[in-house]
């Protein structure tokens, strides 16, 4: 009875900083990839100036 009541006043916010836990992870491995990008080959920027 005590832990259905515990999981009753405070599952919502258990549940929302997990998810948020969850999130704030997936988010911070999108930025590193988007940060590390290697450098670019020379034949890709005269590609890109030829368009």
């Amino acid at each position: 009875m005590k832990l259905k009541r515990f999981l009753s006043k405070y599952g919502s916010s258990m549940m929302a900083l997990a998810l948020t836990a969850v999130a704030a992870e997936f988010a911070t491995r999108g930025c590193f990839y988007f940060a590390y990008q290697p450098k670019a080959p020379e034949g890709l920027k005269k590609f890109s100036k030829n368009k």
